[in-house]
Protein backbone atom coordinates (compact mmCIF):
# COMPACT_ATOMS: atom_id res chain seq x y z
CA UNK A 1 0.00 0.00 0.00
CA UNK A 2 1.20 3.87 -0.47
CA UNK A 3 3.24 4.82 3.22
CA UNK A 4 0.73 6.67 5.03
CA UNK A 5 1.98 9.02 7.96
CA UNK A 6 2.44 6.75 11.12
CA UNK A 7 -0.60 8.17 13.44
CA UNK A 8 -2.54 5.70 10.61
CA UNK A 9 -0.89 3.89 8.82
CA UNK A 10 -3.37 1.42 7.03
CA UNK A 11 -4.07 -2.42 8.27
CA UNK A 12 -3.53 -5.27 6.03
CA UNK A 13 -7.29 -6.67 6.72
CA UNK A 14 -7.95 -10.17 5.11
CA UNK A 15 -10.08 -8.96 2.24
CA UNK A 16 -9.04 -5.51 1.84
CA UNK A 17 -5.35 -5.74 1.83
CA UNK A 18 -2.33 -2.77 2.89
CA UNK A 19 -0.49 -3.86 -0.48
CA UNK A 20 2.66 -2.81 -1.13
CA UNK A 21 4.47 0.87 0.24
CA UNK A 22 5.77 3.04 -1.99
CA UNK A 23 7.72 0.31 -4.29
CA UNK A 24 7.80 0.60 -7.91
CA UNK A 25 9.57 0.98 -11.20
CA UNK A 26 9.22 1.19 -14.82
CA UNK A 27 9.45 -2.54 -16.39
CA UNK A 28 11.87 -1.05 -18.80
CA UNK A 29 14.24 -0.74 -16.43
CA UNK A 30 13.43 -3.12 -14.04
CA UNK A 31 16.13 -5.49 -12.31
CA UNK A 32 15.65 -8.43 -13.89
CA UNK A 33 14.00 -12.05 -12.84
CA UNK A 34 15.42 -13.88 -10.64
CA UNK A 35 17.48 -17.15 -11.65
CA UNK A 36 16.82 -20.59 -10.40
CA UNK A 37 18.60 -21.31 -7.88
CA UNK A 38 19.15 -24.61 -7.31
CA UNK A 39 17.26 -26.19 -4.31
CA UNK A 40 18.01 -28.65 -1.38
CA UNK A 41 17.92 -31.80 -3.54
CA UNK A 42 16.09 -32.58 -6.79
CA UNK A 43 12.67 -30.34 -6.33
CA UNK A 44 10.19 -32.99 -4.63
CA UNK A 45 7.67 -33.59 -7.06
CA UNK A 46 6.18 -36.06 -4.85
CA UNK A 47 4.81 -36.48 -1.27
CA UNK A 48 7.52 -39.21 -0.57
CA UNK A 49 10.77 -37.07 -2.40
CA UNK A 50 9.02 -34.10 -0.22
CA UNK A 51 9.23 -36.39 2.98
CA UNK A 52 12.78 -37.27 2.53
CA UNK A 53 13.66 -33.83 1.82
CA UNK A 54 11.86 -32.65 5.44
CA UNK A 55 13.32 -34.80 7.19
CA UNK A 56 16.61 -33.88 5.93
CA UNK A 57 16.41 -30.24 6.52
CA UNK A 58 14.39 -30.69 9.78
CA UNK A 59 16.15 -31.40 13.34
CA UNK A 60 14.17 -34.18 15.05
CA UNK A 61 13.06 -31.26 17.93
CA UNK A 62 10.97 -29.50 15.63
CA UNK A 63 9.89 -32.14 13.87
CA UNK A 64 7.89 -33.56 17.46
CA UNK A 65 6.52 -30.46 18.14
CA UNK A 66 2.69 -31.23 19.99
CA UNK A 67 0.40 -28.21 18.98
CA UNK A 68 -1.20 -26.67 22.27
CA UNK A 69 -4.25 -24.70 21.67
CA UNK A 70 -5.55 -22.49 23.51
CA UNK A 71 -7.97 -19.55 22.92
CA UNK A 72 -6.02 -16.58 20.98
CA UNK A 73 -5.24 -13.46 23.54
CA UNK A 74 -6.39 -9.95 21.98
CA UNK A 75 -2.77 -9.31 22.49
CA UNK A 76 -1.87 -12.40 19.57
CA UNK A 77 -4.74 -10.99 17.39
CA UNK A 78 -5.06 -6.86 17.93
CA UNK A 79 -7.28 -4.72 20.14
CA UNK A 80 -9.28 -3.88 16.88
CA UNK A 81 -9.91 -7.66 16.30
CA UNK A 82 -11.24 -8.30 20.06
CA UNK A 83 -15.11 -8.96 18.84
CA UNK A 84 -13.46 -12.08 16.94
CA UNK A 85 -14.33 -14.77 19.42
CA UNK A 86 -13.42 -18.57 19.51
CA UNK A 87 -10.26 -18.52 17.91
CA UNK A 88 -7.62 -21.12 19.62
CA UNK A 89 -3.85 -20.04 18.48
CA UNK A 90 -0.93 -22.33 18.89
CA UNK A 91 2.48 -21.51 18.41
CA UNK A 92 5.76 -23.76 16.46
CA UNK A 93 9.04 -23.45 16.91
CA UNK A 94 10.99 -22.72 13.92
CA UNK A 95 14.69 -22.87 13.43
CA UNK A 96 15.89 -19.37 13.11
CA UNK A 97 17.80 -19.96 9.75
CA UNK A 98 16.53 -22.36 7.37
CA UNK A 99 20.04 -22.78 5.77
CA UNK A 100 21.55 -23.03 9.68
CA UNK A 101 19.03 -24.86 11.51
CA UNK A 102 20.67 -26.57 14.28
CA UNK A 103 22.12 -23.09 14.87
CA UNK A 104 20.57 -20.30 17.15
CA UNK A 105 17.58 -19.65 19.37
CA UNK A 106 14.31 -20.98 17.74
CA UNK A 107 11.71 -18.57 16.47
CA UNK A 108 8.00 -18.68 17.25
CA UNK A 109 5.44 -18.62 14.00
CA UNK A 110 1.55 -18.53 15.59
CA UNK A 111 -1.55 -20.03 13.78
CA UNK A 112 -5.07 -19.89 14.42
CA UNK A 113 -7.98 -22.00 14.01
CA UNK A 114 -11.99 -22.10 14.61
CA UNK A 115 -12.15 -25.15 16.41
CA UNK A 116 -14.84 -27.64 15.53
CA UNK A 117 -16.89 -30.41 17.03
CA UNK A 118 -16.63 -34.15 15.77
CA UNK A 119 -14.29 -36.13 13.66
CA UNK A 120 -10.96 -33.19 12.47
CA UNK A 121 -12.00 -32.20 8.85
CA UNK A 122 -9.92 -34.02 5.74
CA UNK A 123 -7.98 -31.05 4.25
CA UNK A 124 -6.57 -27.82 5.80
CA UNK A 125 -6.69 -24.83 4.21
CA UNK A 126 -3.44 -22.56 5.17
CA UNK A 127 -4.16 -18.96 4.27
CA UNK A 128 -2.15 -15.45 4.17
CA UNK A 129 -3.65 -11.98 4.23
CA UNK A 130 -0.40 -10.84 1.82
CA UNK A 131 1.26 -7.69 2.27
CA UNK A 132 4.02 -8.86 2.25
CA UNK A 133 3.78 -8.93 6.55
CA UNK A 134 -0.07 -8.91 7.08
CA UNK A 135 -0.81 -10.30 10.31
CA UNK A 136 -3.14 -13.19 9.29
CA UNK A 137 -4.51 -14.95 12.45
CA UNK A 138 -8.04 -13.29 12.27
CA UNK A 139 -8.35 -15.01 8.26
CA UNK A 140 -8.96 -18.60 10.59
CA UNK A 141 -12.43 -16.96 9.80
CA UNK A 142 -12.85 -17.50 7.04
CA UNK A 143 -16.24 -19.53 6.48
CA UNK A 144 -18.01 -17.12 8.28
CA UNK A 145 -17.52 -14.81 4.69
CA UNK A 146 -17.41 -18.23 2.69
CA UNK A 147 -20.12 -20.30 4.38
CA UNK A 148 -19.03 -23.45 2.37
CA UNK A 149 -15.77 -23.59 3.96
CA UNK A 150 -17.67 -24.43 7.63
CA UNK A 151 -16.38 -28.23 7.18
CA UNK A 152 -12.93 -27.69 6.37
CA UNK A 153 -10.01 -26.74 8.79
CA UNK A 154 -9.12 -23.09 8.24
CA UNK A 155 -5.45 -21.96 9.47
CA UNK A 156 -4.45 -19.00 10.11
CA UNK A 157 -1.05 -17.38 10.03
CA UNK A 158 1.47 -14.46 11.36
CA UNK A 159 4.55 -15.13 9.45
CA UNK A 160 7.68 -14.84 11.30
CA UNK A 161 8.86 -11.34 11.76
CA UNK A 162 5.12 -9.85 11.78
CA UNK A 163 2.03 -9.98 14.47
CA UNK A 164 2.00 -12.43 16.98
CA UNK A 165 5.14 -14.60 15.79
CA UNK A 166 8.86 -13.59 16.04
CA UNK A 167 8.93 -10.02 15.40
CA UNK A 168 11.39 -7.95 13.51
CA UNK A 169 12.45 -4.60 16.15
CA UNK A 170 13.14 -2.19 13.77
CA UNK A 171 9.78 -1.20 12.14
CA UNK A 172 8.84 2.01 14.35
CA UNK A 173 12.84 3.04 12.82
CA UNK A 174 11.48 2.22 9.23
CA UNK A 175 8.14 4.45 10.39
CA UNK A 176 9.92 7.27 11.93
CA UNK A 177 12.04 7.37 8.87
CA UNK A 178 9.20 7.49 6.56
CA UNK A 179 7.44 10.55 8.67
CA UNK A 180 10.82 12.54 8.28
CA UNK A 181 10.87 12.54 4.19
CA UNK A 182 9.49 15.72 2.49
CA UNK A 183 6.56 15.25 0.45
CA UNK A 184 7.31 13.25 -2.39
CA UNK A 185 5.84 15.47 -4.85
CA UNK A 186 8.73 18.64 -3.85
CA UNK A 187 11.07 17.97 -6.30
CA UNK A 188 13.65 20.69 -4.96
CA UNK A 189 17.31 19.17 -4.84
CA UNK A 190 16.91 19.62 -0.99
CA UNK A 191 13.94 17.69 -0.61
CA UNK A 192 15.08 14.86 -3.28
CA UNK A 193 18.37 14.73 -0.81
CA UNK A 194 16.39 14.55 2.70
CA UNK A 195 14.35 12.23 1.45
CA UNK A 196 16.93 9.97 0.44
CA UNK A 197 18.34 10.43 3.65
CA UNK A 198 15.72 9.58 5.45
CA UNK A 199 14.93 6.06 4.07
CA UNK A 200 18.37 5.15 4.07
CA UNK A 201 18.52 6.01 7.89
CA UNK A 202 15.27 3.26 7.77
CA UNK A 203 17.56 0.74 5.85
CA UNK A 204 20.28 1.42 8.26
CA UNK A 205 18.35 0.96 11.35
CA UNK A 206 16.99 -2.74 9.94
CA UNK A 207 20.55 -3.65 8.89
CA UNK A 208 21.65 -4.02 12.97
CA UNK A 209 18.15 -6.25 13.15
CA UNK A 210 19.04 -9.67 14.35
CA UNK A 211 15.87 -11.59 12.21
CA UNK A 212 17.21 -9.33 8.69
CA UNK A 213 18.42 -11.55 7.40
CA UNK A 214 16.39 -14.50 7.94
CA UNK A 215 13.17 -12.29 7.25
CA UNK A 216 12.39 -13.28 3.75
CA UNK A 217 9.86 -15.51 1.14
CA UNK A 218 12.46 -18.53 0.90
CA UNK A 219 12.90 -19.17 4.97
CA UNK A 220 9.14 -18.55 5.66
CA UNK A 221 8.08 -21.30 2.56
CA UNK A 222 10.10 -24.14 4.94
CA UNK A 223 8.02 -22.08 7.95
CA UNK A 224 4.82 -22.94 6.21
CA UNK A 225 5.87 -26.67 4.95
CA UNK A 226 6.99 -27.11 9.30
CA UNK A 227 3.32 -25.79 9.89
CA UNK A 228 2.03 -28.57 7.70
CA UNK A 229 3.57 -31.15 9.42
CA UNK A 230 3.11 -29.74 12.67
CA UNK A 231 -0.90 -29.95 11.28
CA UNK A 232 -0.25 -33.89 10.38
CA UNK A 233 -0.89 -33.44 6.78
CA UNK A 234 1.06 -34.54 3.82
CA UNK A 235 -0.12 -31.59 1.80
CA UNK A 236 -1.74 -28.83 2.48
CA UNK A 237 -4.74 -26.18 0.53
CA UNK A 238 -4.08 -22.71 0.45
CA UNK A 239 -5.74 -18.82 0.13
CA UNK A 240 -3.09 -16.14 -0.63
CA UNK A 241 -4.17 -12.65 -1.22
CA UNK A 242 -2.54 -10.39 -2.66
CA UNK A 243 1.38 -10.94 -1.36
CA UNK A 244 0.03 -14.09 -0.80
CA UNK A 245 0.07 -14.84 -3.98
CA UNK A 246 3.82 -14.30 -4.08
CA UNK A 247 4.73 -16.35 -1.19
CA UNK A 248 2.08 -19.24 -2.55
CA UNK A 249 3.70 -19.73 -5.55
CA UNK A 250 7.04 -19.79 -4.59
CA UNK A 251 5.89 -22.75 -1.66
CA UNK A 252 4.23 -24.32 -4.58
CA UNK A 253 7.46 -24.12 -6.78
CA UNK A 254 10.03 -25.32 -3.92
CA UNK A 255 7.68 -27.92 -3.10
CA UNK A 256 5.05 -28.96 -5.61
CA UNK A 257 4.56 -32.69 -3.72
CA UNK A 258 3.18 -30.41 -0.78
CA UNK A 259 0.62 -28.79 -3.01
CA UNK A 260 -3.00 -29.49 -2.88
CA UNK A 261 -6.09 -26.67 -3.84
CA UNK A 262 -3.86 -23.22 -3.93
CA UNK A 263 -6.06 -20.18 -4.43
CA UNK A 264 -4.01 -16.91 -5.66
CA UNK A 265 -6.62 -14.36 -5.12
CA UNK A 266 -5.24 -10.43 -6.53
CA UNK A 267 -2.08 -11.94 -7.82
CA UNK A 268 1.33 -10.52 -7.94
CA UNK A 269 3.28 -10.89 -10.61
CA UNK A 270 5.37 -13.98 -9.39
CA UNK A 271 7.42 -14.10 -13.04
CA UNK A 272 9.55 -11.05 -11.71
CA UNK A 273 11.60 -9.54 -9.39
CA UNK A 274 9.85 -7.84 -6.48
CA UNK A 275 11.43 -4.46 -8.08
CA UNK A 276 9.58 -5.32 -11.42
CA UNK A 277 6.60 -6.16 -9.47
CA UNK A 278 5.98 -2.74 -8.18
CA UNK A 279 6.58 -1.57 -11.37
CA UNK A 280 2.95 -1.97 -12.32
CA UNK A 281 1.43 0.26 -9.25
CA UNK A 282 1.44 4.01 -9.74
CA UNK A 283 -0.62 3.07 -13.31
CA UNK A 284 -2.42 0.99 -11.64
CA UNK A 285 -3.77 3.02 -8.90
CA UNK A 286 -4.38 6.13 -11.22
CA UNK A 287 -6.24 4.33 -13.66
CA UNK A 288 -8.49 2.76 -10.50
CA UNK A 289 -8.96 6.60 -9.93
CA UNK A 290 -9.52 7.88 -12.92
CA UNK A 291 -11.71 5.06 -14.43
CA UNK A 292 -14.20 4.17 -11.52
CA UNK A 293 -13.85 6.39 -8.52
CA UNK A 294 -13.63 9.87 -9.76
CA UNK A 295 -16.45 9.26 -12.81
CA UNK A 296 -18.34 7.54 -9.82
CA UNK A 297 -17.84 10.72 -7.56
CA UNK A 298 -19.12 12.87 -10.19
CA UNK A 299 -22.26 11.08 -10.86
CA UNK A 300 -23.05 12.07 -7.16
CA UNK A 301 -22.09 16.05 -7.46
CA UNK A 302 -25.12 17.40 -6.16
CA UNK A 303 -23.87 15.58 -2.74
CA UNK A 304 -20.14 15.43 -3.19
CA UNK A 305 -19.66 18.90 -4.98
CA UNK A 306 -16.07 17.45 -6.32
CA UNK A 307 -17.30 18.11 -9.91
CA UNK A 308 -19.74 16.71 -12.72
CA UNK A 309 -16.72 15.11 -14.67
CA UNK A 310 -14.74 12.61 -13.83
CA UNK A 311 -11.85 14.89 -15.21
CA UNK A 312 -13.12 17.66 -12.70
CA UNK A 313 -13.23 15.26 -10.00
CA UNK A 314 -9.24 14.83 -10.58
CA UNK A 315 -8.75 18.54 -10.97
CA UNK A 316 -10.41 19.51 -7.77
CA UNK A 317 -8.25 16.52 -6.00
CA UNK A 318 -5.33 18.01 -7.67
CA UNK A 319 -5.75 21.52 -6.27
CA UNK A 320 -7.01 20.15 -2.60
CA UNK A 321 -4.14 17.85 -2.29
CA UNK A 322 -1.79 21.05 -3.35
CA UNK A 323 -4.01 23.24 -0.60
CA UNK A 324 -3.42 20.96 2.09
CA UNK A 325 0.90 20.49 0.99
CA UNK A 326 1.05 24.22 1.52
CA UNK A 327 -1.82 24.58 4.74
CA UNK A 328 -2.42 21.05 6.27
CA UNK A 329 -5.55 20.61 8.10
CA UNK A 330 -4.49 19.61 12.07
CA UNK A 331 -6.89 17.23 14.19
CA UNK A 332 -6.37 16.43 17.25
CA UNK A 333 -3.36 13.62 16.77
CA UNK A 334 -3.39 14.11 13.25
CA UNK A 335 -2.30 16.47 10.19
CA UNK A 336 -4.18 15.69 7.17
CA UNK A 337 -1.43 17.29 4.79
CA UNK A 338 -0.75 16.47 1.02
CA UNK A 339 0.62 12.77 1.02
CA UNK A 340 -1.45 11.81 3.77
CA UNK A 341 -4.13 12.27 1.71
CA UNK A 342 -2.68 10.64 -1.40
CA UNK A 343 -1.97 7.55 1.23
CA UNK A 344 -5.93 7.76 2.66
CA UNK A 345 -7.56 8.38 -1.32
CA UNK A 346 -5.14 5.50 -2.60
CA UNK A 347 -6.08 3.29 0.55
CA UNK A 348 -9.81 3.62 -0.50
CA UNK A 349 -8.84 2.14 -4.35
CA UNK A 350 -8.73 -0.92 -2.74
CA UNK A 351 -11.96 -1.34 -2.07
CA UNK A 352 -15.38 0.35 -3.48
CA UNK A 353 -16.75 0.12 -0.14
CA UNK A 354 -14.66 2.76 0.90
CA UNK A 355 -15.60 5.14 -1.71
CA UNK A 356 -18.14 6.85 0.13
CA UNK A 357 -15.46 7.98 2.73
CA UNK A 358 -13.23 8.85 0.73
CA UNK A 359 -15.38 11.18 -1.28
CA UNK A 360 -16.97 12.33 1.73
CA UNK A 361 -13.36 13.43 2.87
CA UNK A 362 -12.33 15.35 0.01
CA UNK A 363 -15.89 17.19 0.12
CA UNK A 364 -14.90 18.01 3.58
CA UNK A 365 -11.53 19.24 3.11
CA UNK A 366 -13.07 21.04 0.14
CA UNK A 367 -15.25 22.92 2.73
CA UNK A 368 -12.27 23.57 4.99
CA UNK A 369 -10.32 24.93 2.09
CA UNK A 370 -12.84 27.34 1.03
CA UNK A 371 -13.54 28.77 4.40
CA UNK A 372 -10.14 29.50 5.06
CA UNK A 373 -9.97 30.88 1.67
CA UNK A 374 -12.50 33.09 2.72
CA UNK A 375 -11.16 33.66 6.40
CA UNK A 376 -14.47 32.26 7.24
CA UNK A 377 -13.91 30.34 10.61
CA UNK A 378 -13.91 26.55 10.52
CA UNK A 379 -16.46 24.95 12.32
CA UNK A 380 -14.78 22.41 15.11
CA UNK A 381 -16.92 19.84 14.13
CA UNK A 382 -15.94 20.07 10.21
CA UNK A 383 -12.45 19.48 11.25
CA UNK A 384 -12.85 16.79 13.94
CA UNK A 385 -15.39 14.74 10.71
CA UNK A 386 -12.18 15.27 8.93
CA UNK A 387 -10.28 13.80 11.13
CA UNK A 388 -13.12 10.85 11.87
CA UNK A 389 -12.82 10.33 8.33
CA UNK A 390 -9.18 9.89 7.37
CA UNK A 391 -9.34 7.57 10.92
CA UNK A 392 -11.51 5.53 9.24
CA UNK A 393 -9.55 4.71 5.92
CA UNK A 394 -6.65 3.50 8.11
CA UNK A 395 -7.64 1.77 10.77
CA UNK A 396 -4.57 0.18 12.43
CA UNK A 397 -3.11 -0.01 15.66
CA UNK A 398 0.34 1.51 16.01
CA UNK A 399 1.72 -1.80 17.84
CA UNK A 400 1.67 -3.70 14.48
CA UNK A 401 2.35 -1.01 12.30
CA UNK A 402 6.08 -1.44 12.83
CA UNK A 403 5.87 -5.03 12.80
CA UNK A 404 3.85 -4.96 9.75
CA UNK A 405 6.22 -2.14 7.77
CA UNK A 406 9.61 -4.09 8.80
CA UNK A 407 8.19 -7.16 7.49
CA UNK A 408 7.07 -5.95 4.41
CA UNK A 409 10.96 -4.01 3.49
CA UNK A 410 12.16 -7.02 4.68
CA UNK A 411 11.04 -9.29 2.68
CA UNK A 412 10.57 -7.12 -0.89
CA UNK A 413 14.11 -5.94 -0.69
CA UNK A 414 15.71 -9.24 0.23
CA UNK A 415 13.66 -11.48 -2.06
CA UNK A 416 14.90 -9.98 -5.37
CA UNK A 417 17.26 -7.47 -6.25
CA UNK A 418 17.23 -3.45 -6.73
CA UNK A 419 18.63 -0.82 -8.80
CA UNK A 420 20.70 1.06 -5.72
CA UNK A 421 21.39 4.04 -7.80
CA UNK A 422 19.07 7.31 -6.04
CA UNK A 423 19.61 9.24 -9.26
CA UNK A 424 17.81 6.69 -11.31
CA UNK A 425 15.19 6.39 -8.52
CA UNK A 426 15.02 10.44 -8.60
CA UNK A 427 14.74 10.34 -12.49
CA UNK A 428 12.20 7.64 -12.58
CA UNK A 429 9.77 9.79 -9.59
CA UNK A 430 9.97 12.68 -12.25
CA UNK A 431 8.80 10.21 -15.16
CA UNK A 432 6.36 8.40 -13.08
CA UNK A 433 5.03 11.60 -11.31
CA UNK A 434 4.13 13.23 -14.68
CA UNK A 435 2.09 10.44 -15.72
CA UNK A 436 0.45 9.09 -12.32
CA UNK A 437 0.87 11.60 -9.92
CA UNK A 438 -1.50 9.79 -7.07
CA UNK A 439 1.66 7.57 -6.39
CA UNK A 440 4.36 8.05 -9.33
CA UNK A 441 6.61 11.04 -7.61
CA UNK A 442 6.53 8.77 -4.48
CA UNK A 443 9.10 6.23 -6.49
CA UNK A 444 12.25 8.39 -5.34
CA UNK A 445 11.88 7.55 -1.87
CA UNK A 446 12.89 3.24 -1.91
CA UNK A 447 14.21 2.04 1.08
CA UNK A 448 15.07 -1.49 -0.67
CA UNK A 449 17.61 1.12 -2.47
CA UNK A 450 19.89 1.19 0.69
CA UNK A 451 18.89 -2.39 1.66
CA UNK A 452 21.52 -5.04 2.83
CA UNK A 453 20.32 -8.22 1.40
CA UNK A 454 20.65 -11.75 2.19
CA UNK A 455 22.36 -14.16 0.10
CA UNK A 456 19.30 -15.48 -1.85
CA UNK A 457 17.59 -16.18 -5.22
CA UNK A 458 14.64 -17.37 -5.40
CA UNK A 459 13.58 -20.08 -7.97
CA UNK A 460 11.71 -19.48 -11.12
CA UNK A 461 7.94 -20.12 -11.21
CA UNK A 462 7.36 -22.19 -14.27
CA UNK A 463 4.41 -24.09 -12.97
CA UNK A 464 6.48 -27.42 -13.34
CA UNK A 465 5.03 -30.75 -11.44
CA UNK A 466 1.62 -28.73 -10.42
CA UNK A 467 -1.74 -29.93 -10.24
CA UNK A 468 -4.56 -27.00 -10.94
CA UNK A 469 -4.39 -23.90 -9.55
CA UNK A 470 -6.94 -21.25 -9.52
CA UNK A 471 -6.27 -17.54 -9.62
CA UNK A 472 -8.60 -14.84 -9.17
CA UNK A 473 -8.28 -10.89 -10.32
CA UNK A 474 -10.11 -7.91 -11.07
CA UNK A 475 -9.82 -5.90 -14.20
CA UNK A 476 -8.71 -2.43 -12.12
CA UNK A 477 -6.92 -3.79 -9.22
CA UNK A 478 -5.12 -0.73 -8.09
CA UNK A 479 -2.33 -3.31 -5.86
CA UNK A 480 -1.62 -6.12 -8.29
CA UNK A 481 -2.28 -5.15 -11.54
CA UNK A 482 -4.33 -7.36 -14.20
CA UNK A 483 -1.20 -7.60 -15.81
CA UNK A 484 0.73 -9.15 -13.50
CA UNK A 485 -1.68 -11.92 -12.97
CA UNK A 486 -2.14 -12.48 -16.94
CA UNK A 487 1.83 -12.62 -16.44
CA UNK A 488 1.41 -15.38 -13.74
CA UNK A 489 -1.56 -17.57 -15.35
CA UNK A 490 0.56 -17.81 -18.26
CA UNK A 491 3.82 -18.87 -16.47
CA UNK A 492 1.70 -21.74 -14.26
CA UNK A 493 0.48 -23.96 -16.96
CA UNK A 494 -1.88 -25.75 -14.89
CA UNK A 495 -3.93 -22.22 -13.97
CA UNK A 496 -7.19 -20.83 -14.38
CA UNK A 497 -7.87 -17.60 -14.12
CA UNK A 498 -10.86 -16.11 -12.98
CA UNK A 499 -11.53 -12.26 -14.33
CA UNK A 500 -14.15 -10.20 -12.22
CA UNK A 501 -14.84 -7.72 -15.18
CA UNK A 502 -16.16 -4.07 -14.36
CA UNK A 503 -14.07 -4.25 -11.19
CA UNK A 504 -11.31 -3.08 -9.59
CA UNK A 505 -11.49 -4.42 -5.86
CA UNK A 506 -8.26 -6.12 -4.19
CA UNK A 507 -9.16 -9.64 -2.73
CA UNK A 508 -12.35 -10.78 -4.02
CA UNK A 509 -13.14 -14.50 -2.48
CA UNK A 510 -15.22 -14.31 0.25
CA UNK A 511 -16.09 -10.57 -0.10
CA UNK A 512 -19.44 -11.16 -1.95
CA UNK A 513 -19.44 -11.77 -5.47
CA UNK A 514 -21.88 -15.24 -5.84
CA UNK A 515 -20.01 -16.08 -9.28
CA UNK A 516 -16.28 -16.07 -7.86
CA UNK A 517 -17.32 -17.56 -4.22
CA UNK A 518 -19.27 -20.27 -5.81
CA UNK A 519 -16.03 -21.35 -8.30
CA UNK A 520 -13.77 -20.85 -5.42
CA UNK A 521 -15.43 -22.40 -2.87
CA UNK A 522 -16.48 -25.45 -5.23
CA UNK A 523 -12.54 -25.79 -6.06
CA UNK A 524 -11.39 -26.02 -2.40
CA UNK A 525 -14.21 -28.26 -1.21
CA UNK A 526 -14.58 -31.16 -4.13
CA UNK A 527 -11.35 -29.94 -6.24
CA UNK A 528 -12.90 -29.34 -9.14
CA UNK A 529 -11.67 -26.46 -11.38
CA UNK A 530 -13.33 -24.94 -13.75
CA UNK A 531 -13.00 -26.47 -17.16
CA UNK A 532 -11.13 -23.22 -18.51
CA UNK A 533 -10.78 -19.64 -18.01
CA UNK A 534 -14.19 -17.85 -16.56
CA UNK A 535 -15.35 -14.38 -16.50
CA UNK A 536 -17.30 -13.16 -13.48
CA UNK A 537 -19.34 -9.88 -12.99
CA UNK A 538 -18.00 -7.24 -10.95
CA UNK A 539 -20.62 -6.63 -7.94
CA UNK A 540 -21.10 -2.65 -9.21
CA UNK A 541 -20.35 0.60 -7.60
CA UNK A 542 -22.31 2.06 -4.14
CA UNK A 543 -24.41 4.19 -4.16
CA UNK A 544 -23.00 8.02 -4.33
CA UNK A 545 -24.49 8.80 -1.21
CA UNK A 546 -24.95 6.94 1.84
CA UNK A 547 -27.81 7.15 4.49
CA UNK A 548 -27.70 7.86 8.18
CA UNK A 549 -24.71 9.77 9.86
CA UNK A 550 -23.44 10.59 6.39
CA UNK A 551 -26.68 12.37 4.99
CA UNK A 552 -25.85 14.32 8.55
CA UNK A 553 -22.70 15.41 7.56
CA UNK A 554 -24.06 16.66 4.15
CA UNK A 555 -25.97 18.62 6.12
CA UNK A 556 -22.68 20.23 8.10
CA UNK A 557 -21.43 20.37 4.59
CA UNK A 558 -24.09 22.42 3.11
CA UNK A 559 -24.50 24.83 5.76
CA UNK A 560 -20.37 25.23 5.98
CA UNK A 561 -20.87 26.02 1.93
CA UNK A 562 -23.96 28.66 2.82
CA UNK A 563 -21.60 30.01 5.70
CA UNK A 564 -18.38 30.03 2.98
CA UNK A 565 -20.68 32.55 0.20
CA UNK A 566 -21.44 35.09 3.16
Amino acid sequence: MPRPRPAVLAAASALALAGPLLLSVSPAAAAPAPAAAPLSGQRPATVEEAQRQFEARTPQRYRDQDLAWSPCSSAQIGLLNSLVVGLECARVAMPRDWDAPEEGEPLQVTISRLPQAGPRPERTIITNPGGPGGAGLTLATLPSMAPALAGTEVIGLDVRGTGASSSLTCGDDLLAAASAAPDYRDRSPEALALAAESVRAGAEACADDPLADVVNTRQTVFDVDLVRDALDRDTIDWVGYSGGTWLGTQFATHLPGRVGRFVLDSTVDATAGYQEVFSYQPMAFQRRFEQDFAPWVAAGNAAYGLGATGEEVTTTYERLRASLAARPIGVPGLTVDGTLLDSLVLQAMYGKAQFPQAAWLLSAVQVVDALRGGGVPVPAGLTARVGDLARALSPVEPSAAGKQQATFAATTCGDSAWTRDQAYWDALGDEQGARYPLLGYAQSQQVCAYWDRPDLTLPVVDGADLPPLLIVQSRHDPATAYEGAVRTHEALGSSVMITVEDEGDHGLYGAGNPCVDDAVSTFLTTGAAPAQDLTCRGTGLPPVAGGGAESLLAKVLRTARGAASV
